[in-house]
C-alpha cells in the first residue's frame, strides 16, 4: 500500500531508514505516505496494547492527518505536542493549529494532552510529569534512557536542521545526548520542546523533509560521520541508539545532494 507513493527506499548502516516521494508537495504524495504510516502504526499499536500514543507538532505535518477520519480508532489515540509555546500571546499556538484536525478526527479531550500556559520551565516540568504518569500502555518507558516512550513522534523539519523547538546549539540540543529529561524549556521561544533524548527513546520516528532548499541539510544530516552528536544539526542526531525505528520522508528535490543510497 505504501509503495505506490515511495519511489526509493534505503536503510542506512546506522539503522535510519530514508524514503523518497514523488513530489515535494507535502498534501500531495508525501503527506499521503505520513497518513498511511501512521495508520499502520496507529492499528499496530492498538491491536497489541490497547492505545496509541504520538507527539505532533504544527502545521503542514499535521494537517493531512484529516484524512485518517474513520481509519483509525480515535477514541484509543492520545495525542502529546512535542513544542509549544507556553508564555504570551503566542501560548497553545500548535494546539490551536491542530483545533480543525483534531475535531475531524473526532479524539476525546481527554486524549489530548496540551501543554500548561505556564513559564517554561514550569511547563516542561508539569507537562513531563503527565506524561510520565501515564498508564504503560498508552506512554511506555525506555529501558534504555528511563525517558517516555511515545508510539510516534512525528517531526517536521527547517533548511537549518530543526525540528520540534530544537534549534542550533540552541541550550536544548547541547542538552543531548545524555539528557535525562524528556521535556526542556525552548531557548528564546516561551516555550517548551520534547528533548532529542526523548524522540530517540520513542518506539518509531517520522521526519519530512521535502523542500529543494532543505537538500543540503538532509545531505549532512544523513551522511556525515558525526550527524549524531553535531549538535548544529539537530535532526542528524534523532538516531536509532535507543531502539526507534527513525525514517526520513524525502523528495526528489530534497534528497537531490545525497550521495547514492
Amino acid at each position: 500500500f505504501l509503495v505506490a507513493t515511495t519511489e526509493a527506499f534505503a536503510t542506512l548502516p546506522d539503522g535510519r531508514r530514508v524514503n523518497i516521494i514523488k513530489n515535494d508537495i507535502l498534501l500531495g504524495s508525501v503527506g499521503d505516505y505520513i497518513v498511511n504510516r501512521v495508520e499502520e502504526l496507529a492499528k499496530s499499536a492498538i491491536a497489541g496494547k490497547g492505545a496509541f500514543s504520538m507527539s505532533i507538532g504544527s502545521g503542514t505535518t499535521v494537517l493531512p492527518l484529516v484524512a485518517l477520519a474513520d481509519r483509525v480508532d480515535f477514541d484509543k489515540v492520545h495525542i502529546f505536542f512535542g513544542n509549544e509555546r507556553t508564555e504570551g500571546e503566542a501560548a497553545g499556538k500548535c494546539a490551536r493549529s491542530g483545533a480543525d484536525v483534531f475535531k475531524t478526527l473526532g479524539i476525546p479531550a481527554s486524549n489530548l494532552h496540551y501543554v500548561p500556559e505556564l513559564p517554561a520551565e514550569e511547563a516542561a516540568t508539569k507537562y513531563e510529569s503527565e506524561m510520565r504518569a501515564m498508564p504503560r500502555e498508552v506512554v511506555g518507558l525506555c529501558e534504555n534512557t528511563n525517558l517516555p516512550s511515545l508510539d510516534l513522534c512525528l517531526l517536521g523539519s527547517g533548511d537549518d536542521g530543526h525540528c520540534a523547538s530544537l534549534y542550533p546549539n540552541s541550550q536544548q540540543v547541547i542538552a543531548s545526548p545524555g539528557s535525562t529529561n524528556a521535556y526542556l524549556p525552548a531557548e528564546g521561544k516561551g516555550g517548551i520542546t520534547i528533548t532529542i533524548d526523548a524522540i530517540n527513546s520513542s518506539r518509531n520516528v517520522i521526519l519530512s523533509a521535502s523542500k529543494a532548499s532543505q537538500s543540503n541539510m538532509a545531505r549532512k544530516c544523513l551522511s556525515w560521520s558525526n550527524a549524531a552528536s553535531n549538535h548544529a544539526l539537530p535532526a542528524g542526531m534523532i538516531s536509532t541508539s535507543e531502539g526507534a525505528v527513525v525514517e526520513w520522508i524525502l523528495t526528489h528535490e530534497s534528497a537531490a545532494d545525497l550521495p547514492a543510497l
